[in-house]
């Protein structure tokens, strides 16, 4: 069975129906299902592009999912929005976790809000407990696009889009596909087709935050608890003598885990600096570094429960999917989350609240090693889906995903 995506846009002049057509495309000549879908229009004198209006189970139905939504603001359109949010009850009963979820979008100017814009998107992603894709910035197709690492992002364009964003559209259609073929359970390969060997995790902690190293200890014993091997590693640096100090982490140590949690205190609103030099140092020329296509999260330590305790871990993702990492979040997606605070983008220990990491906080940072090991182990897995044949859609499609019916002289946005 192939993997089924779908490529729900917003576009009232053209540029964003343009550019999910041809993610569509991609997606399908990587082997998927598709479904192009628009999103409802509160302006009756805008023309209806042909595709049928997303509802929620389009969402339920997907194993992963193109966001398209034109800029405004530094945001997504209030149309775009008013649909995610008719996703609450599905998220409420947990039914959202584990798609694979990319954006694009689109701006008159250059830097008018594109990337945050895209930021956005993934945030909403990671309430649902999804896995967040970014552009992939090994690329060659990427840099005259923008280079932008969190998705595609475009001009707006009387003709629809210009052909650097076109390629680039259709380039993070088919990555989507790629992944998402290996892991959804009803499209990867057979077991006997895995990866020999148990999955590899690389924990890396902060040296200077007692806290943070044991919240590592027990990041990585979830990882443990099913199967993982594991490398506990720290940053350079004197740290606190508090107990058995973990080796000194390497680029190597990366490089060898099929997937990597980095968890550091949270300073001035970042992870701790030392942490943020290590991770920079692992950029690569060309752009494959250590951590190119592998599932990565975050902890953090705070002083206080608003200190960073959600800013941190959401600049760091900046960086992992500047790396080309897939960020997989904890999401609402076990009790624990909840029981520690309810941070869905990574977890979280408060300092003012006890002396040592809270039992809630040490049981969701498990849990959060446990979820990182297990989707390391689906990345690694072959795909078994073949692409459609010349002229074959892929079963589940209920369109083309072609350019048919966009009008030239439409404006885009």
């Amino acid at each position: 069975m192939r993997p089924r995506i779908a490529v729900i846009h917003h576009s009232r002049r053209g540029t964003m129906r343009t550019l999910a057509a041809l993610a569509a495309e991609g997606a399908r000549a990587g082997g998927a299902a598709v479904r192009l879908l628009r999103v409802a229009e509160d302006d009756p004198a805008v023309m209806a592009w042909p595709e049928r209006v997303a509802e929620p189970e389009d969402v339920l139905w997907a194993d992963g999912l193109v966001l398209a939504t034109p800029t405004y603001f530094g945001n997504v359109s209030a149309d775009f929005k008013r649909f995610l949010e008719t996703t609450s009850p599905l998220w409420r009963k947990g039914l959202l976790a584990d798609r694979i979820v990319t954006g694009m979008t689109s701006s008159t100017c250059t830097h008018a809000g594109r990337e945050a814009t895209l930021l956005a998107l993934h945030q909403t992603a990671f309430h649902w407990g999804s896995w967040v894709l970014g552009a992939d910035p090994a690329d060659p197709v990427f840099g005259p696009a923008g280079g932008n690492p969190y998705g595609v992002s475009a001009d707006s364009r009387p003709d629809g889009a210009g052909a650097d964003a076109r390629s680039a559209a259709r380039s993070l259609g088919h990555r989507l596909a790629d992944l998402t073929a290996r892991v959804c359970p009803s499209a990867a390969g057979p077991a006997g087709s895995a990866v020999s060997g148990p999955v590899k995790v690389t924990v890396v902690h902060g040296a200077d935050d007692g806290r943070a190293r044991l919240m590592a200890q027990e990041c990585a014993a979830g990882a443990r608890s099913v199967g993982a091997r594991v490398r506990l590693r720290r940053v350079a640096g004197a740290g606190r003598r508090q107990g058995p100090m973990a080796a000194t982490v390497t680029r190597e140590d990366v490089a060898w885990a099929d997937a990597v949690v980095f968890g550091a205190q949270a300073r001035l609103g970042c992870m701790a600096a030392p942490l943020l030099d290590f991770v920079q140092s692992l950029a690569s020329a060309d752009w494959r570094g250590p951590l190119w296509g592998k599932p990565a999260s975050g902890f953090v330590t705070s002083a206080l429960t608003h200190t960073g305790s959600e800013s941190a871990l959401l600049s760091f993702h900046h960086l992992l999917l500047n790396s080309g990492a897939v960020v997989v979040p904890p999401g609402f997606t076990d009790q624990a989350v909840f029981e520690a605070g309810g941070n869905p983008y990574g977890t979280c220990d408060v300092r003012s609240a006890s002396a040592v990491p809270t039992s809630a906080a040490l049981a969701a940072v498990a849990y959060q090693g446990r979820r990182t090991a297990m989707a390391g182990d689906l990345v690694r897995r072959p795909a078994a889906a073949p692409p459609p044949g010349p002229g074959e859609r892929a079963a589940g499609d209920e369109n083309t995903g072609s350019l048919g019916g966009l009008r030239d002289d439409h404006a885009a946005i």
